[in-house]
Protein backbone atom coordinates (compact mmCIF):
# COMPACT_ATOMS: atom_id res chain seq x y z
CA UNK A 1 0.00 0.00 0.00
CA UNK A 2 1.82 3.30 -1.34
CA UNK A 3 2.26 5.27 1.72
CA UNK A 4 -0.12 8.90 2.20
CA UNK A 5 1.24 12.33 3.55
CA UNK A 6 -0.53 14.39 5.31
CA UNK A 7 1.84 17.48 6.06
CA UNK A 8 -0.33 19.65 6.05
CA UNK A 9 -2.86 18.64 8.38
CA UNK A 10 -0.61 16.18 10.56
CA UNK A 11 3.02 17.81 10.32
CA UNK A 12 5.50 15.52 11.86
CA UNK A 13 3.66 12.39 10.74
CA UNK A 14 3.87 9.97 8.04
CA UNK A 15 0.54 8.06 7.90
CA UNK A 16 1.23 4.74 6.93
CA UNK A 17 -2.50 3.19 6.96
CA UNK A 18 -5.99 2.81 8.04
CA UNK A 19 -6.72 1.34 11.34
CA UNK A 20 -10.73 1.81 11.64
CA UNK A 21 -13.26 3.94 12.03
CA UNK A 22 -16.06 4.59 14.70
CA UNK A 23 -17.20 7.79 15.71
CA UNK A 24 -13.69 8.98 14.38
CA UNK A 25 -11.13 7.81 11.54
CA UNK A 26 -8.14 6.10 13.31
CA UNK A 27 -5.23 6.29 11.11
CA UNK A 28 -1.32 4.37 11.79
CA UNK A 29 1.30 7.05 11.25
CA UNK A 30 5.01 6.94 11.80
CA UNK A 31 6.51 10.27 14.15
CA UNK A 32 8.96 11.69 11.92
CA UNK A 33 11.45 13.08 14.33
CA UNK A 34 11.59 9.51 16.24
CA UNK A 35 10.71 6.83 14.15
CA UNK A 36 7.98 5.82 16.61
CA UNK A 37 4.70 4.16 15.49
CA UNK A 38 1.61 5.91 16.51
CA UNK A 39 -2.62 6.08 16.10
CA UNK A 40 -3.98 9.08 14.99
CA UNK A 41 -7.69 9.83 15.90
CA UNK A 42 -9.17 12.77 14.25
CA UNK A 43 -12.76 13.62 14.31
CA UNK A 44 -15.36 16.49 13.11
CA UNK A 45 -16.32 18.10 16.05
CA UNK A 46 -19.77 20.31 16.75
CA UNK A 47 -19.21 22.00 20.45
CA UNK A 48 -18.60 24.96 21.90
CA UNK A 49 -15.50 26.47 23.08
CA UNK A 50 -15.81 25.54 26.36
CA UNK A 51 -16.37 21.99 26.36
CA UNK A 52 -13.44 21.78 24.04
CA UNK A 53 -11.28 23.91 26.85
CA UNK A 54 -12.33 21.09 29.30
CA UNK A 55 -11.18 18.82 27.17
CA UNK A 56 -7.67 20.36 25.96
CA UNK A 57 -6.89 20.36 29.98
CA UNK A 58 -7.97 16.82 30.79
CA UNK A 59 -6.12 16.22 27.60
CA UNK A 60 -3.20 17.66 28.64
CA UNK A 61 -3.72 15.89 32.16
CA UNK A 62 -3.61 12.32 30.71
CA UNK A 63 -0.37 13.19 28.65
CA UNK A 64 1.15 13.35 32.05
CA UNK A 65 0.31 9.93 33.57
CA UNK A 66 2.20 7.13 32.92
CA UNK A 67 0.19 3.79 33.54
CA UNK A 68 1.03 0.18 32.04
CA UNK A 69 -3.07 0.20 31.44
CA UNK A 70 -3.65 3.22 30.06
CA UNK A 71 -2.96 3.99 26.45
CA UNK A 72 -0.40 6.66 26.80
CA UNK A 73 -1.38 10.14 25.15
CA UNK A 74 1.26 11.94 23.00
CA UNK A 75 -0.34 14.79 21.91
CA UNK A 76 -3.63 16.83 21.45
CA UNK A 77 -4.16 19.12 18.80
CA UNK A 78 -7.83 20.93 18.76
CA UNK A 79 -7.01 24.27 16.69
CA UNK A 80 -5.85 21.98 13.80
CA UNK A 81 -7.38 21.91 10.45
CA UNK A 82 -9.05 18.50 11.39
CA UNK A 83 -8.56 17.97 15.27
CA UNK A 84 -6.73 14.98 16.05
CA UNK A 85 -5.19 13.07 19.03
CA UNK A 86 -1.89 11.09 19.14
CA UNK A 87 -1.74 8.32 21.17
CA UNK A 88 0.86 4.95 21.54
CA UNK A 89 0.17 2.41 19.10
CA UNK A 90 -1.45 -0.84 20.54
CA UNK A 91 -1.12 -3.91 17.83
CA UNK A 92 -3.23 -6.18 19.12
CA UNK A 93 -6.99 -5.59 19.22
CA UNK A 94 -9.86 -4.42 21.08
CA UNK A 95 -12.07 -6.28 23.65
CA UNK A 96 -14.97 -6.45 21.05
CA UNK A 97 -13.25 -8.39 18.66
CA UNK A 98 -12.19 -10.56 21.39
CA UNK A 99 -15.85 -11.02 22.60
CA UNK A 100 -17.01 -11.24 19.11
CA UNK A 101 -14.35 -14.23 18.62
CA UNK A 102 -16.20 -16.49 21.14
CA UNK A 103 -19.32 -16.81 23.44
CA UNK A 104 -17.88 -15.81 27.00
CA UNK A 105 -14.41 -15.12 27.82
CA UNK A 106 -12.91 -17.29 29.70
CA UNK A 107 -12.55 -16.74 33.29
CA UNK A 108 -9.21 -15.95 34.22
CA UNK A 109 -8.73 -13.35 31.66
CA UNK A 110 -11.53 -11.60 33.06
CA UNK A 111 -10.25 -11.45 36.29
CA UNK A 112 -7.08 -9.87 34.76
CA UNK A 113 -9.37 -7.81 32.84
CA UNK A 114 -10.95 -6.64 35.94
CA UNK A 115 -8.02 -6.07 37.75
CA UNK A 116 -6.19 -4.06 35.26
CA UNK A 117 -9.38 -1.96 35.09
CA UNK A 118 -9.48 -1.28 38.63
CA UNK A 119 -5.93 -0.46 38.43
CA UNK A 120 -6.51 1.95 35.48
CA UNK A 121 -9.40 3.94 37.59
CA UNK A 122 -6.94 4.03 40.42
CA UNK A 123 -4.78 6.03 38.33
CA UNK A 124 -7.46 8.46 36.52
CA UNK A 125 -10.40 9.22 39.04
CA UNK A 126 -7.73 10.92 41.77
CA UNK A 127 -7.26 13.26 38.86
CA UNK A 128 -10.56 14.31 38.39
CA UNK A 129 -10.77 12.63 35.19
CA UNK A 130 -14.33 10.34 34.44
CA UNK A 131 -13.81 8.28 31.30
CA UNK A 132 -17.59 8.21 30.27
CA UNK A 133 -17.63 5.81 27.85
CA UNK A 134 -16.21 2.36 29.34
CA UNK A 135 -17.15 0.19 26.67
CA UNK A 136 -15.02 -2.93 24.27
CA UNK A 137 -14.11 -0.80 21.71
CA UNK A 138 -12.24 1.39 24.16
CA UNK A 139 -10.13 -1.16 25.85
CA UNK A 140 -7.34 -2.69 23.60
CA UNK A 141 -5.23 -5.23 24.64
CA UNK A 142 -1.70 -6.75 23.68
CA UNK A 143 -0.85 -10.70 24.11
CA UNK A 144 1.87 -11.34 26.23
CA UNK A 145 4.35 -13.79 26.01
CA UNK A 146 3.02 -16.19 28.28
CA UNK A 147 -0.26 -16.09 26.16
CA UNK A 148 -2.12 -13.55 28.61
CA UNK A 149 -3.48 -10.61 27.39
CA UNK A 150 -2.56 -7.12 28.87
CA UNK A 151 -5.57 -4.86 28.65
CA UNK A 152 -5.29 -0.59 28.38
CA UNK A 153 -7.73 1.91 28.67
CA UNK A 154 -8.15 4.18 25.80
CA UNK A 155 -10.11 7.02 24.48
CA UNK A 156 -10.34 9.65 27.16
CA UNK A 157 -13.02 12.20 27.33
CA UNK A 158 -14.11 11.60 23.59
CA UNK A 159 -17.51 11.01 25.34
CA UNK A 160 -17.72 14.38 26.92
CA UNK A 161 -17.10 15.92 23.25
CA UNK A 162 -20.24 13.79 22.04
CA UNK A 163 -22.36 14.68 24.90
CA UNK A 164 -21.79 18.38 24.08
CA UNK A 165 -22.75 18.13 20.04
CA UNK A 166 -25.52 19.10 18.89
CA UNK A 167 -26.44 15.89 17.31
CA UNK A 168 -26.28 11.95 18.22
CA UNK A 169 -24.86 10.98 15.17
CA UNK A 170 -21.51 10.76 16.92
CA UNK A 171 -22.32 8.19 19.48
CA UNK A 172 -23.11 4.72 18.74
CA UNK A 173 -26.05 1.85 20.30
CA UNK A 174 -23.29 0.23 21.67
CA UNK A 175 -22.58 3.55 23.84
CA UNK A 176 -26.09 3.61 25.03
CA UNK A 177 -25.80 -0.22 25.92
CA UNK A 178 -22.73 0.53 28.73
CA UNK A 179 -24.09 4.07 30.16
CA UNK A 180 -25.23 4.27 33.68
CA UNK A 181 -28.69 5.35 34.25
CA UNK A 182 -27.54 9.27 35.57
CA UNK A 183 -25.96 9.38 31.91
CA UNK A 184 -29.96 9.11 31.15
CA UNK A 185 -31.45 11.06 33.64
CA UNK A 186 -28.88 13.08 35.26
CA UNK A 187 -25.71 14.37 32.98
CA UNK A 188 -24.53 16.61 35.16
CA UNK A 189 -24.03 14.09 38.50
CA UNK A 190 -21.59 11.75 36.41
CA UNK A 191 -18.81 11.10 38.54
CA UNK A 192 -16.02 8.40 38.98
CA UNK A 193 -19.20 6.11 39.78
CA UNK A 194 -20.37 6.22 36.26
CA UNK A 195 -17.24 4.50 35.36
CA UNK A 196 -17.15 1.87 37.56
CA UNK A 197 -20.90 0.89 36.21
CA UNK A 198 -19.82 0.69 32.51
CA UNK A 199 -17.38 -1.59 33.48
CA UNK A 200 -19.51 -3.70 35.16
CA UNK A 201 -21.53 -4.22 31.84
CA UNK A 202 -18.66 -5.06 30.38
CA UNK A 203 -17.68 -7.94 32.97
CA UNK A 204 -21.21 -9.18 32.67
CA UNK A 205 -20.78 -9.23 28.97
CA UNK A 206 -17.50 -11.13 29.31
CA UNK A 207 -18.78 -13.73 31.31
CA UNK A 208 -22.78 -13.83 30.07
CA UNK A 209 -22.25 -13.59 26.13
CA UNK A 210 -24.72 -10.29 26.01
CA UNK A 211 -25.20 -7.41 27.91
CA UNK A 212 -27.93 -6.68 30.58
CA UNK A 213 -30.48 -4.49 28.49
CA UNK A 214 -30.20 -4.62 24.88
CA UNK A 215 -30.93 -1.66 22.42
CA UNK A 216 -32.97 -3.29 19.49
CA UNK A 217 -34.89 -1.90 16.95
CA UNK A 218 -37.94 -3.21 18.19
CA UNK A 219 -38.54 -2.08 21.89
CA UNK A 220 -36.99 1.81 20.62
CA UNK A 221 -34.57 4.40 22.81
CA UNK A 222 -37.30 5.31 25.40
CA UNK A 223 -38.15 1.59 26.12
CA UNK A 224 -34.37 0.75 26.68
CA UNK A 225 -33.86 3.65 28.78
CA UNK A 226 -36.86 2.90 31.24
CA UNK A 227 -35.79 -0.47 31.47
CA UNK A 228 -31.87 0.51 32.24
CA UNK A 229 -33.52 2.92 35.02
CA UNK A 230 -36.08 0.85 36.87
CA UNK A 231 -35.22 -2.68 35.66
CA UNK A 232 -32.66 -5.32 37.92
CA UNK A 233 -30.48 -6.88 35.62
CA UNK A 234 -30.83 -10.09 34.70
CA UNK A 235 -29.51 -13.04 37.38
CA UNK A 236 -25.99 -14.19 36.38
CA UNK A 237 -27.25 -18.31 36.03
CA UNK A 238 -25.84 -20.57 34.16
CA UNK A 239 -27.48 -23.62 34.30
CA UNK A 240 -24.30 -25.69 33.17
CA UNK A 241 -21.61 -23.94 35.03
CA UNK A 242 -22.00 -22.75 38.63
CA UNK A 243 -18.70 -21.71 39.03
CA UNK A 244 -19.91 -18.28 37.71
CA UNK A 245 -21.88 -17.59 40.67
CA UNK A 246 -19.52 -15.83 42.51
CA UNK A 247 -19.01 -13.16 40.29
CA UNK A 248 -22.52 -11.90 40.75
CA UNK A 249 -22.11 -10.09 44.51
CA UNK A 250 -19.44 -8.29 42.15
CA UNK A 251 -21.39 -7.61 39.39
CA UNK A 252 -24.52 -6.26 41.68
CA UNK A 253 -22.49 -3.84 43.49
CA UNK A 254 -21.06 -2.67 40.40
CA UNK A 255 -24.81 -2.74 38.24
CA UNK A 256 -26.64 -0.72 41.04
CA UNK A 257 -29.19 2.07 39.91
CA UNK A 258 -28.20 4.70 42.15
CA UNK A 259 -24.56 6.04 42.27
CA UNK A 260 -24.36 6.65 46.12
CA UNK A 261 -24.95 2.99 46.23
CA UNK A 262 -22.40 1.79 43.93
CA UNK A 263 -19.33 0.08 44.09
CA UNK A 264 -16.75 2.34 43.14
CA UNK A 265 -13.61 1.87 45.16
CA UNK A 266 -10.89 0.57 43.41
CA UNK A 267 -9.53 -2.03 46.28
CA UNK A 268 -12.78 -2.43 47.24
CA UNK A 269 -12.92 -3.88 43.48
CA UNK A 270 -9.63 -5.89 43.57
CA UNK A 271 -10.65 -7.55 47.06
CA UNK A 272 -14.10 -8.63 45.27
CA UNK A 273 -12.37 -9.78 42.09
CA UNK A 274 -9.86 -11.76 44.24
CA UNK A 275 -12.23 -13.02 46.58
CA UNK A 276 -14.09 -14.13 43.12
CA UNK A 277 -11.02 -15.83 41.68
CA UNK A 278 -10.49 -17.93 45.24
CA UNK A 279 -14.13 -19.24 44.66
CA UNK A 280 -13.95 -19.85 41.32
CA UNK A 281 -11.06 -22.06 41.85
CA UNK A 282 -12.22 -23.89 44.86
CA UNK A 283 -15.45 -24.51 42.76
CA UNK A 284 -13.34 -26.85 40.64
CA UNK A 285 -12.85 -25.02 37.36
CA UNK A 286 -9.23 -25.68 37.61
CA UNK A 287 -9.11 -29.17 38.11
CA UNK A 288 -5.92 -30.73 40.08
CA UNK A 289 -4.44 -34.61 38.46
CA UNK A 290 -5.59 -37.30 40.11
CA UNK A 291 -3.45 -39.63 41.71
CA UNK A 292 -1.35 -42.67 40.19
CA UNK A 293 -2.72 -46.56 41.56
CA UNK A 294 -0.76 -48.82 40.06
CA UNK A 295 -1.82 -52.39 39.32
CA UNK A 296 0.44 -55.01 38.48
CA UNK A 297 -0.16 -56.22 34.91
CA UNK A 298 -0.47 -60.64 34.21
CA UNK A 299 2.21 -61.44 32.18
CA UNK A 300 2.74 -65.23 30.48
CA UNK A 301 3.70 -67.97 32.65
CA UNK A 302 6.79 -68.82 31.64
CA UNK A 303 8.41 -64.99 33.12
CA UNK A 304 9.30 -65.50 36.37
CA UNK A 305 8.68 -63.42 39.72
CA UNK A 306 12.03 -61.94 39.87
CA UNK A 307 11.57 -60.74 36.12
CA UNK A 308 8.34 -59.32 36.82
CA UNK A 309 10.10 -56.72 39.56
CA UNK A 310 12.14 -55.30 36.71
CA UNK A 311 8.75 -54.19 34.80
CA UNK A 312 7.12 -51.86 37.41
CA UNK A 313 6.46 -49.43 34.28
CA UNK A 314 3.61 -52.06 32.68
CA UNK A 315 1.69 -50.95 35.56
CA UNK A 316 0.45 -47.52 33.85
CA UNK A 317 -1.17 -49.80 31.42
CA UNK A 318 -3.72 -51.01 34.10
CA UNK A 319 -7.42 -49.87 33.12
CA UNK A 320 -7.79 -48.95 36.25
CA UNK A 321 -4.47 -46.34 36.14
CA UNK A 322 -4.93 -42.74 36.16
CA UNK A 323 -4.08 -41.18 33.02
CA UNK A 324 -0.46 -39.97 31.71
CA UNK A 325 -1.07 -36.27 30.01
CA UNK A 326 -1.21 -36.19 26.48
CA UNK A 327 1.81 -34.45 25.27
CA UNK A 328 3.86 -37.51 27.04
CA UNK A 329 1.85 -40.65 26.52
CA UNK A 330 -0.68 -40.18 23.98
CA UNK A 331 -3.89 -43.03 23.67
CA UNK A 332 -2.19 -44.51 26.88
CA UNK A 333 -5.26 -46.56 28.01
CA UNK A 334 -6.55 -47.95 23.85
CA UNK A 335 -3.94 -49.94 21.93
CA UNK A 336 -0.37 -49.54 21.30
CA UNK A 337 1.09 -50.16 25.35
CA UNK A 338 -1.04 -53.05 25.47
CA UNK A 339 0.56 -54.18 22.19
CA UNK A 340 3.84 -53.42 23.55
CA UNK A 341 3.25 -55.48 26.38
CA UNK A 342 2.47 -58.91 24.36
CA UNK A 343 4.94 -58.05 22.07
CA UNK A 344 7.25 -58.37 25.07
CA UNK A 345 5.97 -61.04 26.44
CA UNK A 346 6.30 -62.53 23.42
CA UNK A 347 10.27 -61.93 23.04
CA UNK A 348 10.49 -63.45 26.41
CA UNK A 349 8.73 -66.46 25.37
CA UNK A 350 11.32 -66.66 22.71
CA UNK A 351 14.62 -65.78 24.59
CA UNK A 352 12.60 -69.24 26.69
CA UNK A 353 12.60 -71.22 23.70
CA UNK A 354 15.64 -70.32 22.41
CA UNK A 355 17.33 -70.97 26.35
CA UNK A 356 15.83 -74.52 26.58
CA UNK A 357 16.59 -75.63 22.85
CA UNK A 358 20.18 -74.00 22.31
CA UNK A 359 21.37 -72.94 25.66
CA UNK A 360 20.92 -76.87 26.60
CA UNK A 361 23.38 -78.39 23.89
CA UNK A 362 26.49 -75.02 24.91
CA UNK A 363 25.41 -74.94 28.55
CA UNK A 364 28.63 -77.80 28.81
CA UNK A 365 31.01 -75.62 27.35
CA UNK A 366 32.52 -73.26 29.27
CA UNK A 367 31.88 -69.45 28.92
CA UNK A 368 28.17 -70.16 27.62
CA UNK A 369 25.96 -67.16 28.31
CA UNK A 370 22.40 -66.60 29.09
CA UNK A 371 21.14 -64.47 26.69
CA UNK A 372 18.57 -62.53 29.14
CA UNK A 373 21.65 -62.48 31.78
CA UNK A 374 23.87 -60.83 29.02
CA UNK A 375 21.13 -58.39 28.04
CA UNK A 376 20.81 -57.03 31.36
CA UNK A 377 24.85 -57.06 31.91
CA UNK A 378 25.08 -54.45 28.78
CA UNK A 379 22.60 -52.09 30.17
CA UNK A 380 19.52 -53.20 27.74
CA UNK A 381 16.96 -53.35 30.23
CA UNK A 382 14.07 -55.15 28.67
CA UNK A 383 11.39 -53.14 30.62
CA UNK A 384 10.94 -49.84 28.90
CA UNK A 385 12.46 -47.42 31.41
CA UNK A 386 11.37 -44.23 30.01
CA UNK A 387 7.40 -45.69 31.26
CA UNK A 388 8.90 -45.63 34.47
CA UNK A 389 10.34 -42.40 34.60
CA UNK A 390 6.74 -41.02 33.06
CA UNK A 391 5.21 -42.63 36.37
CA UNK A 392 7.29 -41.18 38.71
CA UNK A 393 7.04 -37.77 37.01
CA UNK A 394 2.99 -38.30 36.51
CA UNK A 395 3.31 -39.30 40.68
CA UNK A 396 5.21 -35.85 41.26
CA UNK A 397 3.15 -33.67 39.66
CA UNK A 398 0.07 -35.63 40.77
CA UNK A 399 1.31 -34.62 44.39
CA UNK A 400 2.32 -31.27 43.30
CA UNK A 401 -1.20 -30.44 41.94
CA UNK A 402 -2.33 -31.61 45.17
CA UNK A 403 -0.49 -29.51 47.55
CA UNK A 404 -1.26 -26.34 45.03
CA UNK A 405 -4.72 -26.85 45.76
CA UNK A 406 -4.48 -27.22 49.28
CA UNK A 407 -2.64 -23.95 49.57
CA UNK A 408 -5.46 -22.33 47.76
CA UNK A 409 -7.59 -24.11 49.72
CA UNK A 410 -5.86 -22.60 52.73
CA UNK A 411 -6.07 -19.20 51.21
CA UNK A 412 -9.65 -19.27 50.88
CA UNK A 413 -11.05 -19.96 54.28
CA UNK A 414 -8.46 -17.56 55.25
CA UNK A 415 -9.77 -14.90 53.32
CA UNK A 416 -13.35 -15.73 54.20
CA UNK A 417 -12.14 -15.61 58.23
CA UNK A 418 -10.72 -12.15 57.90
CA UNK A 419 -12.78 -10.04 60.77
CA UNK A 420 -12.63 -6.31 61.12
CA UNK A 421 -14.38 -4.11 63.87
CA UNK A 422 -14.66 -0.82 65.80
CA UNK A 423 -13.38 -1.35 69.10
CA UNK A 424 -13.76 2.31 70.44
CA UNK A 425 -13.93 5.82 68.99
CA UNK A 426 -16.36 9.35 70.04
CA UNK A 427 -18.45 11.38 68.64
CA UNK A 428 -17.97 15.42 69.33
CA UNK A 429 -20.52 17.56 70.55
CA UNK A 430 -20.99 19.49 67.30
CA UNK A 431 -20.03 16.30 64.86
CA UNK A 432 -16.69 14.67 64.07
CA UNK A 433 -15.05 11.57 64.91
CA UNK A 434 -11.81 10.91 67.28
CA UNK A 435 -9.97 7.70 68.91
CA UNK A 436 -11.09 5.20 66.39
CA UNK A 437 -9.63 1.88 67.24
CA UNK A 438 -9.93 -1.22 64.64
CA UNK A 439 -9.57 -4.80 65.71
CA UNK A 440 -8.58 -6.82 63.22
CA UNK A 441 -8.50 -10.38 63.73
CA UNK A 442 -7.22 -13.86 61.72
CA UNK A 443 -8.24 -16.83 62.90
CA UNK A 444 -6.66 -18.88 60.50
CA UNK A 445 -3.44 -20.70 60.62
CA UNK A 446 -2.85 -18.57 57.44
CA UNK A 447 0.07 -15.37 57.35
CA UNK A 448 -0.86 -11.77 55.41
CA UNK A 449 1.73 -9.47 54.62
CA UNK A 450 -0.84 -6.74 54.95
CA UNK A 451 -4.37 -6.21 54.78
CA UNK A 452 -6.23 -2.79 54.37
CA UNK A 453 -9.09 -1.82 55.94
CA UNK A 454 -11.57 1.15 54.42
CA UNK A 455 -13.04 3.02 57.45
CA UNK A 456 -16.18 5.47 56.02
CA UNK A 457 -17.33 8.59 57.53
CA UNK A 458 -21.03 9.28 57.23
CA UNK A 459 -22.70 13.00 58.07
CA UNK A 460 -25.17 13.74 60.07
CA UNK A 461 -27.37 13.44 57.02
CA UNK A 462 -26.38 9.97 56.33
CA UNK A 463 -24.31 10.86 53.00
CA UNK A 464 -20.71 9.33 53.02
CA UNK A 465 -18.46 12.56 54.19
CA UNK A 466 -14.91 10.38 53.31
CA UNK A 467 -13.12 7.19 53.29
CA UNK A 468 -9.54 6.45 54.70
CA UNK A 469 -7.63 2.99 54.07
CA UNK A 470 -6.06 1.71 57.63
CA UNK A 471 -3.41 -1.01 56.95
CA UNK A 472 -2.06 -3.61 58.88
CA UNK A 473 0.92 -4.93 58.52
CA UNK A 474 1.81 -8.82 59.48
CA UNK A 475 -0.87 -10.52 60.62
CA UNK A 476 0.31 -13.87 61.37
CA UNK A 477 -1.74 -16.76 62.50
CA UNK A 478 -4.60 -16.47 65.61
CA UNK A 479 -3.49 -12.90 65.28
CA UNK A 480 -5.80 -10.19 67.03
CA UNK A 481 -4.55 -6.41 65.97
CA UNK A 482 -5.58 -2.92 66.87
CA UNK A 483 -5.05 0.11 64.72
CA UNK A 484 -5.62 3.42 65.17
CA UNK A 485 -7.42 5.45 62.40
CA UNK A 486 -7.29 8.59 61.40
CA UNK A 487 -9.84 11.08 63.04
CA UNK A 488 -12.53 13.20 61.41
CA UNK A 489 -13.48 17.09 61.46
CA UNK A 490 -17.25 15.74 60.40
CA UNK A 491 -19.78 12.75 61.09
CA UNK A 492 -21.44 11.29 63.52
CA UNK A 493 -21.33 7.45 62.45
CA UNK A 494 -18.49 5.23 60.81
CA UNK A 495 -18.04 1.70 58.84
CA UNK A 496 -15.28 -0.27 58.50
CA UNK A 497 -14.47 -3.01 56.09
CA UNK A 498 -11.87 -5.26 54.42
CA UNK A 499 -10.98 -4.37 50.93
CA UNK A 500 -7.56 -5.54 50.50
CA UNK A 501 -5.13 -7.98 51.20
CA UNK A 502 -1.54 -9.69 50.67
CA UNK A 503 -0.62 -13.21 51.69
CA UNK A 504 2.97 -14.03 52.83
CA UNK A 505 4.79 -16.88 51.44
CA UNK A 506 3.99 -19.64 50.26
CA UNK A 507 0.55 -18.33 49.40
CA UNK A 508 1.57 -15.14 47.71
CA UNK A 509 2.70 -16.97 44.46
CA UNK A 510 -0.27 -18.61 43.98
CA UNK A 511 -3.08 -15.55 44.60
CA UNK A 512 -0.99 -12.46 43.90
CA UNK A 513 0.73 -13.25 40.61
CA UNK A 514 -2.21 -11.85 38.28
CA UNK A 515 -1.62 -8.40 39.99
CA UNK A 516 1.87 -8.40 39.72
CA UNK A 517 1.75 -9.25 36.05
CA UNK A 518 -1.01 -5.67 35.16
CA UNK A 519 1.52 -4.45 35.91
CA UNK A 520 4.31 -5.05 33.72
Amino acid sequence: MATIRFDTRFPGYEVLSELGRSNARILKARHLATGDLVAIKHFALNTDAETLRRFQRESAIMTSIAHPNIVKVREVQLEAELPYIVMELIEGGNLKQLIAGQDCVDVPTVIRLGLQMASAFKAIHPQGIVHRDIKPENILYRPLPSGELHFLLTDFGVARLHEQSNTLTGQSLMTYEYASPEQFNDPKSVGPATDYYSLGVVLYQCLHGCVPFALDDHSGIVTFMNRVLAEAPPALTITDDQSLNPFWELLQGLLQKKASDRLSDPDELMWLLKQAELNYLQAGRVMATPTVQAKSPQVAPLIQESEQKQLPALSVASEESSPVPERQLPKQKGGWLKLETLALAALLVGFAFYYVLVGSKSGSKSGAVDPIENSAASGDSIAPTNLAEVSAIQQREAEEAQRQEQLRQEALAAVKSLRVKTTDFRVGLFGGIKNIQLQLTNPSAVTFSSVTVRVNYYKESGGLYKSENVSFSSVGPNASLLQNAPNSDRGVRLSCKIVNHQFAPPLDSLTNTMMSDSLN
